[in-house]
């Protein structure tokens, strides 16, 4: 089950390793002022949900493409 750890961080928990998490956030303006939003997801192995140890930052005007992309890579069973 996702939890939502702030206003704004959403963990989904691994299902077979403790403290371990795919994190999603917003973030405006990560690159400076002016800069496009950004969706950031990550991973933390470590618990540290507010600092993943590893993310991509998918910009948020191109995200209904992206889940697109996921839902057809969930539905190929040869991969895309």
């Amino acid at each position: 089950m996702t939890e939502q750890t702030d206003k704004n961080i959403f963990a989904v928990p691994y299902p077979d390793r403790d403290n371990s998490y795919i994190v999603v956030t917003r973030l405006d303006e990560p690159y400076g002022e002016g800069s496009d939003t950004v969706i950031s997801i990550g991973c933390t192995l470590k618990g540290d949900v507010s600092d993943p140890t590893w993310k991509v930052h998918v910009p948020q005007g191109m995200m209904k493409e992206v889940v697109t992309a996921i839902g057809f890579a969930m539905e190929d069973p040869e991969g895309l």
